[in-house]
């Protein structure tokens, strides 16, 4: 009616057409309409976002001709603010839900008349808080501010995020301006609570102290892969609350203030991964540790999704906000071990070999694995395949052809599919009598022979220096340092990362090729020489008469072109049929 009623007004007083002033005047108070409109819209804060999905970002696009590119995780939300009348339109914002395989989100706002100054930046989830870390991956810098006004010592604050910088974000709302144009406000979202099912009270509620922590204990230590729990395991260090649920019979509510929830777990506990929003729910329940380090912690438990039930979880740690370490460390270890979760996921969910283990899952909102367990301990156990003291290996010849068979065996089908492992060593081939050698931790493995910095030094090839090589020839030459080992021709390897080792030597992959800090390089590349050096002296002494031992003298060729392939190893080690052949 308001509209009719202007028109009439407008054809009284005026029979002639408007003038192109006017025009521009009509058009530029209608986009300050439009935009006024955008600026005084509820606050993010203010929106009630629903409890049963996993959204963790609102987005409100501010520029009228600049918006968010579709993305399969982003959906058009209606919500309301938690105080409204009931006639009082639903706010339209933009909704980003995690499922399981989301380590990240990708916001892409295109810039059609200057593509080279289009908004692209990362958030990345962190699994052991709310906290999400922004990359700027644009070409030009954003300034980011606080837009929220708690907590207080956050208000206002704002930052010139540079590309290829990384930042550590609280949860709230921010915004992104870019060349003195509002682009993007944007609300990080705590994380989804998940139920906990204690064991029994005395071991939930009962064992909070007074700071409503649980006690503090040591971190997992080494125990024999078992595929069901039978003895108490070690809780590693975490702050949670545990509130009574809505029926206590059936568990307590988990929340997590600065904690991991599968990190948090003490033996017993099972956790409850809720259904919603199109997510697989399931169930774990901690059984016995395994191992744990600063970047890991694995152990045996029970998954609802996989058959038999009982797997090893293996769980990426990313360090809590507030650890001793500086916020540029923290932003680029959330980066690193989110990138490392998906490369494992995705390079191992597919392969299917009995020399590989299988991985059954994996959950992006933890960084967890869950993978088959295999009856056997890593080459690397000391006390049972790494002998106390000596640190030799403490199998025989019997052992030392099996785990070269099953090895190259699994490394072969890998090769085949033009993946790499990028990082074989001791500790990383299970083994028992009973199941043979079966390869595991693919977090570094590649595609294509792309090149990687990562791994443990002693098994990288020496055409790594300077030509930065690896691939296949680099799996080959990995295996045969693992066999001078396993024959007995040296020590674990490892073992001279300590200082107190009277033959100390480590130095770091990525530095060996640092041509930006000559010194350090230097360093890096004379002590991994000393090390090829030694290696170079033992397959020297190699029995050639013995087929075994020259086989792994082929897999130490330093030229990658003269090295033997592992299709050429498992051929000399396996007749036409597949069955084996014995090296005399």
């Amino acid at each position: 009616m308001g509209d009719a009623r202007e028109h009439s007004a407008l054809s009284e007083d005026r029979t002639e057409p408007f003038s192109q002033s006017e025009i521009q005047a009509r058009l530029q108070r209608s986009r300050m309409e439009e935009f006024d409109a955008v600026h005084s819209a509820v606050p993010l804060d203010k929106l009630v976002v629903p409890a049963d999905d996993d959204i963790r970002i609102l987005m409100r696009p501010l520029a009228r001709d600049r918006t968010v590119r579709e993305d399969r995780n982003v959906k058009p939300l209606a919500l309301r603010p938690q105080v409204s009348e009931e006639d009082d339109p639903p706010q339209q914002v933009l909704a980003v839900r995690q499922t399981a395989r989301d380590i990240s989100f990708t916001v892409n706002i295109p810039d059609y008349r200057n593509p080279e100054d289009r908004l692209v930046c990362i958030l990345y989830y962190d699994p052991s808080s709310d906290n999400q870390v922004i990359s700027n991956r644009s070409n030009v810098p954003f300034q980011l501010s606080r837009v929220s006004e708690e907590p207080e010592e956050l208000r206002g604050a704002r930052y010139d995020v540079n590309p290829d910088f990384n930042k550590s974000l609280p949860p709230g709302t921010w915004r992104i301006t870019m060349g003195g144009t509002d682009l993007l406000d944007f609300r990080l979202l705590e994380r989804r609570p998940v139920r906990l099912r204690a064991m029994s009270s005395a071991s939930s509620s009962d064992s909070l102290n007074a700071s409503g922590k649980r006690p503090h204990e040591g971190d997992d230590t080494g125990s024999p892969k078992r595929p069901r729990p039978s003895s108490p395991a070690e809780k590693e260090d975490g702050v949670i609350m545990i509130l009574p649920g809505k029926d206590s019979a059936k568990g307590k509510e988990l929340v997590v203030s600065s904690g991991h929830p599968l990190l948090d777990m003490q033996p017993g506990d099972t956790l409850e991964v809720p259904r919603g929003g199109g997510l697989v729910g399931y169930t774990i329940t901690k059984c016995d540790p395994i191992a744990s380090t600063t970047l890991s912690s694995v152990f045996t438990a029970e998954y609802s999704e996989a058959p038999g039930r009982y797997v090893v979880a293996k769980v990426l740690k990313t360090p809590a906000p507030g650890a001793n370490i500086n916020e540029g460390a923290l932003a680029r270890t959330v980066i690193r071990q989110a990138q490392m979760w998906l490369r494992e996921l995705e390079n191992q969910e597919k392969l299917r070999h009995k020399n590989i283990v299988h991985l059954y899952g994996g959950d992006a909102r933890f960084l967890s694995l869950y993978m088959e367990p295999v009856a056997g301990r890593d080459l690397s156990a000391r006390g049972v395949w790494r002998t106390q003291g000596t640190d030799l290996f403490a199998g025989d010849r019997t052992d030392a052809l099996r785990i070269l068979k099953d090895t190259a065996s699994g490394l072969h089908y890998l090769h085949s599919l033009r993946l790499e492992h990028n990082d074989i060593k001791p500790g990383n081939i299970l083994y028992s009598r009973e199941r043979g050698a079966v390869v595991c931790d693919m977090g570094l493995s590649s595609k294509g022979g792309a090149t990687t910095g990562g791994g443990t030094p002693w098994y990288v090839p020496p055409e790594f220096i300077g030509l930065r090589q690896r691939g296949p020839p680099g799996d080959v030459w990995a295996l045969g340092i693992v066999m001078l080992y396993v024959m007995g021709k040296i020590s674990w390897p490892d073992i001279r990362a300590h200082r107190a080792h009277p033959r100390h030597l480590y130095w770091t992959i990525a530095d060996v090729n640092d041509t930006k800090r000559p010194q350090v390089q230097d360093v890096a590349v004379r002590r991994m020489r000393a090390w090829l050096t030694e290696v170079t002296a033992v397959r020297n002494g190699l029995d050639l008469h013995d087929k075994l031992e020259r086989i792994v003298h082929g897999m130490l060729a330093p030229n990658p072109k003269e090295r033997l392939t592992m299709k050429s190893i498992v051929t000399q080690l396996f007749d036409g049929s597949g069955s084996e052949k014995t090296p005399h």
